[in-house]
């Protein structure tokens, strides 16, 4: 009898291959082996192995992210870990990643599932991923191809995470993490902490598994705002003025906590039941202190309207003087909440006359909290003398600067007097203060059932699937207001605050060069005062704000779907069609005709599709697509709350009979599988029908009518149907690891511990925005048609990641980079017969990069010692309008560093 100990166990990136036993083992072969202890892991490589053999067996194209044998995966949350994978883009909220952008798509067409039940947003149609921890994965399946047992309005992919399992470890298993950190911008902690226990009861029949996690970062950043520009003049074509310029002093806890609990129960080896529980919870307490320059309302040294056809002709709106700018405070205190709880009970149920059968029943609930403590806002006065005269000077666009002066002189000639360094120094009395509290609820049940048979067909194997679902879901928006003024305070006996009562003098945690200043506000202090207002009577709520922005949606979903893959000697073809038949109910209340709006939709929508995958050699694979999906519209976007002006005929508001976005989807891959590397090319396309798009046009409904006044006729700006589109790419991804190179070299053992990973999309997308209507219909003003990208889509997006593994020692460092993308299409107007943006046109996120490093050493088999290192070059994110040149935002984060210990037992 021997026992063999060996420093590092490694595992082949190759799904297939075997784990590599060293030459000691090998050179004991002739000895009984009975015991062989690994000190060291690879989890990368034990991540890949699995991952990728998960995705070779998969009949539908995907990427496949794995935890390790411990049960890890490398980052934080969902959105992190996912966005190493190819053809996967972020967007991040205060540099932290949130959504996802499959292969260049909007973010609204991916869509999220937990084991294989897809599940509601607490946003909407946008699917959050940074409030979801990484510890309650065990697999996560990012499928890009879509087939009939998914939603229809999967249009970019699915994010489907597989939540642990008892029955995944043979016992009791016990793992975690703790880690404490540094934000360097700011000085704040970082907290990262969580728990998994699993065991196996009942002699084997009961599985039990429970998870929590703790997140909390305290940070500050740097943020300037030059925004939005004015609408250009004929007599000077290309120029473009920014109304307004400001500082945002942002201090900011952000915090992610979850906990989840799933119990499997075997009641013989065909039947299985589960119920399952997933809460999270995302909570921002952000501090925004803001003081703005407002120059459109300045002018020049003679008194000329800086918003005027002659300020335009004669000033350079890229550097220059405004004497008597109007200043504005504001305080922003937000304590945004978002809570996702998932509640699931299921079966799995083998050979039940002939068929296997699994059913989910499920309740989730959705709360997207948008909770303002406080919200004040301060003005300077009338007089130009009481007001700054800035000079802006915009050249820099990643540092906008304004810098403030006394005013002095008459209407007529007015000069500038000694610079001011600190806002606080003019005078700028509080108009309103205030608190805003609540925000929308989603609920929503779902009832689903799948059955799977083997038979026949045209004498070839074939697996049957059909299945039906039912998903009963409802939004709603509801919030409180409560305001106060000067009036208002003065007569209930308290005394007006000024900004320099709400100050502390706690240094400016940013690092940019400031062209004013000014301090942060006590949120204790202040929050107080606005619960004595409230209390006292002198913030009174607004019961108009209330009613106005309430609003419901109702929908109910009933979808069937039919599918069969059929098994040839060189591969399989999976066919179907799914059927979803969609009804919503709105309810809105309108102010103006003091009453509730209802509306009502119907519509059925079929999905079919076809994959073939063809295994062309042993280790090449190809897999082909045709399919169509549908993006409907969000909640928010078909509520009925309309507002309507008769001087202007217009009416805003949302949309009831938007109706879905069509796509027709082909993709075209071809996966290398070798022993050392893996490499998969592929050509995806989709085209695009009834794009959705905010335009104007004839309202066309009786609802608001009222009297003898007939409304139907005016223009309603809202989200329309309009326009085609399409968009097509590249995707290209390759993982290496040199071990078996170096192993058939004979070069020293240490060497094979190098490997990479590097992936490039490159997409092209177009849609072409109708013609419409920003005039009246007695007095249109129509701007013609035009192409645009579509959101969200990067010309390319690029990730690299270089690896060492050895030794117990792994170290990724990681760079993703993606270009220009637009967020938001903007409105147009005709100015000279010339179609302009109205103000800031389409709006860009620039260029965006992330460099992050990882380490992670094996202390023993228990115990891992790790660092991680975020946004390493401190890159800042830029927003424009329209054209780089017009930078409207920037704001930067700093980079964060967190160290601590991972245990497994």
């Amino acid at each position: 009898m021997k026992t063999v100990k060996f420093l590092a166990m490694t595992a082949a990136i190759a799904p297939l291959a075997a784990v590599a036993v060293p030459a000691v083992v090998q050179a004991a072969d002739a000895e009984e082996v009975t015991e062989v202890v690994v000190t060291a892991r690879r989890p990368l490589a034990e991540s890949d192995a699995a991952a990728l053999k998960a995705q070779r067996q998969s009949d539908s194209l995907v990427s496949v992210l794995s935890a390790d044998d411990a049960g890890n995966l490398p980052d934080q949350n969902i959105a992190f870990a996912i966005g190493r994978l190819p053809g996967v883009g972020l967007e991040r909220d205060q540099g932290q990643a949130r959504y996802v952008n499959l292969r260049g798509m909007p973010r609204k067409w991916a869509t999220i599932s937990f084991d294989g039940l897809s599940v509601v947003s607490a946003e909407g149609r946008d699917s959050r991923f940074d409030n979801i921890p990484s510890a309650i994965a065990s697999q996560i399946m990012v499928q890009k191809a879509i087939v009939p047992s998914m939603p229809g309005d999967t249009v970019a992919g699915n994010i489907d995470i597989r939540t642990r399992r008892a029955f995944d470890y043979k016992g009791q298993k016990i793992t975690g993490k703790l880690g404490l950190g540094h934000v360097t911008l700011g000085g704040g902690e970082e907290v990262d902490a969580n728990l998994v226990y699993s065991n196996i009861f009942m002699d084997g029949k009961l599985g039990i598994v429970a998870q929590a996690s703790y997140y909390r970062r305290n940070m500050a950043t740097e943020n300037w705002e030059t925004d939005p520009y004015l609408v250009q003049r004929a007599a000077a074509p290309g120029k473009t003025f920014a109304r307004e310029f400001e500082y945002k002093n942002y201090r900011l806890t952000r915090y992610n906590s979850s906990a989840s609990l799933r119990a499997d129960y075997r009641i013989d080896d065909n039947n299985t039941l589960f119920a399952s529980s997933i809460w999270t919870i995302f909570k921002d307490d952000e501090l925004r202190d803001n003081w703005i320059v407002r120059l459109d309302q300045g002018t020049n040294a003679a008194g000329v309207a800086y918003n005027s056809d002659a300020n335009f002709t004669a000033a350079d709106p890229k550097f220059g003087t405004v004497y008597g700018a109007r200043l504005n405070g504001r305080i922003d205190y937000r304590d945004s909440e978002e809570i996702l709880a998932t509640n699931t009970l299921g079966g799995e149920h083998r050979n039940w006359y002939g068929y296997d059968v699994s059913w989910r029943l499920n309740y989730t609930l959705g709360l997207n909290g948008g909770d303002t403590p406080v919200t004040a806002a301060f003005q300077s006065p009338s007089s130009f003398l009481d007001r700054p005269t800035a000079i802006y000077d915009f050249r820099n666009g990643d540092q906008n600067i304004v810098r403030l002066f006394r005013t002095g002189g008459t209407t007529s000639a007015r000069t500038q007097g000694d610079r001011v360094f600190s806002a606080e120094e003019f005078n700028v009395p509080l108009t309103s203060i205030g608190r805003v509290a609540g925000g929308e609820t989603t609920q929503a049940y779902t009832a689903k059932i799948d059955f799977v048979r083997q038979t026949e067909l045209f004498g070839l194997p074939t697996k049957v699937e059909f299945g039906a679902l039912y998903t009963a879901r409802n939004k709603k928006n509801e919030n409180e207001t409560y305001t106060a003024t000067p009036a208002s305070l003065t007569a209930k006996g308290f005394s007006v605050p000024s900004w320099g009562t709400l100050a502390i003098d706690d240094p400016y945690k940013g690092k940019q060069a400031l062209g004013y200043t000014f301090r942060y506000t006590n949120q204790a202090l202040t929050n107080d005062l606005v619960d004595q207002y409230i209390n006292a009577g002198a913030a009174v709520r607004d019961m108009s704000a209330t009613t106005s922005n309430y609003w419901k949606i109702n929908e109910k979903q009933a979808a069937a779907y039919l599918m069969a893959t059929t098994t040839f000697d060189w591969g399989n073809i999976v066919y179907g069609t799914r059927i979803e038949n969609i009804k919503n109910d709105g309810r809105a209340y309108s102010t103006a005709l003091a009453k509730y709006l209802e509306t009502s939709s119907d519509e059925t929508l079929f999905y079919p599709s076809v994959h073939l995958n063809w295994n062309v050699t042993d280790k090449l694979k190809a897999r082909f697509s045709l399919n169509r999906t549908a993006s409907r519209p969000d909640y928010d976007d078909l509520r009925p709350n309309f507002t309507y002006s008769d001087s202007n005929q217009t009416v805003s508001g949302g949309n009831p009979d938007a109706k879905p976005e069509k796509q027709t989807g082909f993709d075209a891959y071809l996966e290398y599988y070798g022993d050392s590397a893996f490499v998969s090319a592929g050509f995806f396309y989709k085209d695009i029908q009834d794009v959705l798009f905010n335009q104007s046009a004839t309202f066309g409904s009786d609802i608001l009518n009222s009297g003898t006044t007939n409304r139907s006729d005016y223009i309603l700006t809202t989200l329309r149907n309009g326009g085609d589109g399409k968009l097509s790419g590249v995707e290209l991804f390759t993982s290496y690891s040199a071990e078996k190179l170096v192993e058939d070299l004979g070069w020293s053992d240490w060497l094979g511990g190098f490997g990479v990973k590097a992936s490039a999309t490159l997409a092209d997308s177009e849609v072409t925005i109708p013609a419409y209507n920003v005039g009246t219909k007695a007095a249109p003003n129509i701007v013609p048609a035009r192409k645009a990208e579509l959101p969200g889509t990067s010309e390319g997006v690029y990730n690299l990641q270089m690896i060492y593994e050895k030794y117990g020692l792994t170290v990724r460092l990681a760079y993703q980079y993606r270009t220009a993308w637009i967020q938001d299409i903007g409105g147009y107007t005709m100015v000279g017969g010339v179609a302009v943006p109205s103000d800031n046109g389409d709006i860009y996120w620039d260029d965006d990069e992330e460099v992050d490093l990882s380490v992670r050493y094996q202390i023993n088999k228990n115990l891992e010692w790790y660092f991680d290192g975020s946004n390493l070059r401190n890159q800042g994110a830029r927003r424009y309008g329209t054209v780089s040149t017009n930078p409207i935002e920037f704001e930067r984060f700093g980079p964060r560093y967190v160290a601590g210990v991972r245990f497994n037992f």
